[in-house]
């Protein structure tokens, strides 16, 4: 409406204060009424039409507005202009958008007088007689044009605070000792400008020699003071001392970078980095060693849609890491949504899509450290209807209306019954039992979703009756999107199993890109995990528990929906024992905490002590470390806690030098904690573990010989897992043949300081490391003690002759679980090689 009234306002103007008779001398023998009608008319239009460009320009910026009338302060300054962090948050990109929009409407608004005006001039044959309304109405617009440039170049001074380009990011010496003082000139110069172009419409003598004067000199102030002078400074005053005048703005990039990803609270200790886990440690730590994570979750996932999918249409989309009290401890599980893929039918029709195939049903739970004979999971939670005892779920809580695949509307609670699950040849059938959905009561509401959807079947289908439903936003991003736009969403929403029903749980984050002095990370600069939401599998319904406090973000958006968001004390205590440190979150902050643990300047500044994020190898590929969920009991703590770990490497090399965890339970819910290892002791990290892996020569014979027998060896996530003041490294070892994806976990890898071994169970390799039992691998390196010397790999002790064998009864046993050990591995490589040959010879 304001621009409709400003330009409208200008155009009729300019109408009047053109010369009459314009529209007379357009067409001969025509009405001068009707031209002069057809020409407002056009002029309406066109303003009209720019009113409705204006109007979506400013809708389209609500959110910046509400947060600015709605900004709740940080309580902290910037150190260059004194300014609350909130005020480039929420002020500065409002004042920013109010500046350009005045500014257009004003070009416009000229632009539109100017046509008048020039179609006034053009049908007296160019004759410049220009009165002095017209003189007058130009160069007040005109003139306001640039006092309003002029207002952006006062606005763009605070822009150097967050401006990319330097040593850092933010302000540095060029920019306070160059930039900003030729825009305080600039500013008065614009202004100068302004006021001369104003002034010239209503001198007597009217000249354009001042107005042009004071714009030329602007121009040339902002040529030369915008590129050539900070040059000049940078070249001559900068480079030569660049860390002398530069390390008061890297000390604040430093400390604002930290502030702005929350990493400047970590709790940074020393961790002692002893050679190799004693058993002492091992037997002080059963919480951690009973949680070590054998099934990897990319293989566990084609696993699960071979074994448990059930019918073609199912599909396990993701897996995910969780924890839940069974039998009274805490245990470690993977889980997965059963889901409908219709994508994977082969008889897809409308009545199939939109009316039947409307949900996925139940879960599969398994424990990340048991697997069954046959090298697959244990599942506690599985099949159709669900069958679980430890973390049972309901046959009405198991269907998944909402989730990760349901892309797709569909209508319920028509003529149709719905498909529930397969039962035997047949399928139970089933109705919609929630709130969710857009009741079809009505021709009107059915013709207005026909037309929204481009779908006639909407409209025409007899199966659609007054008690019908449409699901429509099903998929978690969109739905959440649809709600809370303003909010940033985790990539990996999880599901969670609480009293029978399933819910999903999905982080999100607030963020910003015009954060002081912080180093942007792709198109932010800034972020928090302050809104946790849980979307019910079955309802769609939704809560915003609010879990941070402190952050400015989430509490203006509070402001502006104080209807939204539920504080985190409202969450049950069972659902609340579910959240855990997001992975994005993670990666990011430990992405900049390769360089942003530095807090010294000149250290900084050399590029010394920079770390990097390891590699792994995966399906005999390599890649980065992921980070990944354990239950350890953390250096200095007296209980487990479930946490997201990530080990770190020096820059262009391969030993571990720290290693960062986010915690997840409790009080301890968000917090970092960082363990940094002595400079002077060399700690194996993932790519060296894996070279040895490789140089192993029992190791490296298995794993060759199965590769070669028709089957593919997939080596699982190697994870380095702190237990007391050191570390063993656990990898999987999975084989799957070449003409299925149902990969079977046959060993464990550990490794303990110098020793390695691969064994049938993780208990076994653990037993070999620390020297409990022999390795069971033909082949294998000897034995290597503390301190790296040499010595025989420790046998079982041979029994005297006679009926009764020497020994103690746990000798005898572990001696017993050594032998059959071998046995197996003995026959699983002759089976391998009569395989082979088998093969050869066909």
């Amino acid at each position: 409406m304001l621009s409709v009234v400003v330009i409208g306002a200008n155009i009729w103007l300019a109408r009047r204060l053109a010369p009459e008779g314009v529209e007379e001398s357009f067409i001969e023998e025509v009405d001068p009424q009707a031209i002069r009608r057809t020409v407002t008319i056009a002029l309406i239009a066109g303003t009209v039409f720019m009113g409705v460009i204006f109007g979506s320009v400013s809708g389209a910026a609500w959110e910046t507005i509400l947060s600015w009338r709605n900004a709740v302060p940080f309580g902290r300054e910037d150190p260059v202009f004194n300014q609350d962090i909130s005020f480039y948050l929420f002020e500065l990109p409002a004042f920013h958008f109010l500046q350009a929009y005045v500014l257009w409407m004003l070009i416009v608004s000229t632009a539109g007088a100017g046509a008048v005006y020039g179609l006034s001039l053009s049908l007296q044959r160019f004759e410049l007689n220009i009165n002095r309304g017209m003189r007058i109405h130009l160069s007040i617009l005109g003139g306001l044009i640039l006092l309003v440039i002029t207002v952006g170049t006062f606005l763009g001074r605070f822009d150097l605070v967050f401006a990319p380009g330097g040593l850092v990011a933010g302000a540095t010496y060029t920019d306070i000792n160059a930039r900003l003082p030729v825009r305080y000139i600039l500013i008065v110069l614009g202004t100068f400008a302004g006021v001369a172009a104003i002034a010239n419409a209503f001198l007597s003598q009217s000249s354009y020699r001042l107005p042009i004067f004071a714009i030329g000199l602007w121009a040339i102030a902002g040529l030369a003071g915008g590129a050539i002078y900070p040059s000049i400074v940078q070249r001559t005053v900068v480079d030569p001392n660049q860390l002398d005048r530069e390390r008061a703005f890297i000390e604040r990039n430093i400390e604002f970078t930290q502030l702005a990803y929350g990493i400047d609270n970590i709790d940074a200790r020393d961790f002692a980095a002893e050679a190799e886990v004693s058993i002492e440690e091992i037997e002080a730590n059963p919480d951690t060693i009973r949680n070590v994570r054998l099934l990897d979750a990319r293989p566990s996932r084609d696993t699960f849609n071979q074994v448990q999918s059930i019918r073609p249409l199912y599909f396990f989309n993701d897996v995910d890491i969780d924890r839940y009290e069974i039998e009274g401890v805490t245990t470690q599980v993977m889980l997965s949504a059963r889901e409908l893929d219709i994508r994977r039918a082969a008889d897809r029709n409308w009545t199939n899509d939109r009316l039947k195939r409307t949900h996925g049903y139940g879960a599969v739970i398994a424990p990340v450290n048991e697997v069954v004979e046959e090298g697959l999971p244990r599942f506690i939670t599985s099949d159709i209807p669900p069958v679980g005892e430890e973390i049972p779920i309901s046959e009405s809580g198991a269907r998944i209306y909402f989730g990760e695949l349901t892309t797709h509307y569909v209508i319920v609670n028509t003529n149709e019954p719905e498909f529930d699950y397969p039962e035997g040849t047949l399928f139970k059938a089933t109705n919609y039992e929630g709130d969710a959905g857009i009741k079809l009561s009505n021709i009107l509401r059915r013709f207005a979703l026909a037309w929204d959807l481009g779908d006639t079947n909407l409209l025409i289908s007899g199966q659609i009756g007054s008690g019908s439903k449409l699901l429509m936003n099903r998929s978690l991003n969109e739905r959440i999107s649809e709600v809370a736009p303003f909010l940033s969403l985790d990539s990996d929403p999880y599901l969670v199993v609480d009293g029978g029903q399933l819910l999903w749980i999905q982080d999100a984050y607030t963020t910003a890109s015009n954060f002081p002095y912080s180093q942007p990370s792709g198109s932010i600069n800034y972020i928090r995990n302050s809104v946790k939401i849980t979307v019910d599998a079955r309802t769609g319904d939704m809560t915003f528990y609010l879990i941070d406090e402190q952050d400015s973000v989430v509490q203006t958006w509070a402001k502006i929906f104080p209807d939204l968001f539920t504080p985190i004390d409202r969450m049950s205590a069972e659902l609340r024992s579910h959240l855990r440190y997001p992975e994005d979150l993670f990666r990011l902050q430990s992405e900049l905490y390769l360089r942003y643990h530095i807090n010294d300047a000149n250290t900084f500044f050399l590029n010394e002590d920079l770390w990097n994020i390891p590699t792994e190898k995966f399906r005999q590929a390599e890649q980065s470390v992921e980070p990944y969920y354990v239950i350890m009991t953390l250096p200095g703590e007296s209980e487990a806690e479930f946490v997201l770990i990530l080990p770190f490497t020096p820059r262009n090399k391969q030993n571990t030098v720290a290693w960062l965890a986010g915690r997840s339970d409790d009080a301890n819910l968000g917090k970092l904690r960082a363990y940094r290892f002595p400079t002077d002791a060399l700690v194996f990290g993932p790519a060296q573990i894996e070279a040895r892996i490789d140089q192993d020569p029992g190791i490296s014979q298995q794993l060759t010989l199965w590769d070669q027998a028709g089957s593919e060896v997939i080596r699982g996530n190697l994870l380095m897992i702190p237990v007391g003041e050191s570390f063993i490294f656990v990898e999987p070892i999975y084989l799957q043949a070449e003409t299925g994806k149902l990969p079977e976990l046959k060993r464990v890898i550990v490794a303990n300081g110098n020793n390695i071994a691969m064994e049938t169970t993780f208990q076994a390799s653990l037993d070999v490391v620390l020297g409990l039992r022999a390795s069971s691998l033909s082949g294998a390196d000897a034995f290597l003690g503390p301190g790296g010397s040499q010595t025989p790999a420790p046998t079982p002790t041979p029994a005297p002759a006679g009926n009764v064998p020497a020994g103690s009864l746990g000798d005898l046993i572990t001696q017993a679980e050594a032998a059959a050990d071998a046995a197996d591995a003995e026959l699983d490589r002759l089976r391998t090689l009569l395989d082979a040959i088998r093969q050869q010879s066909e």
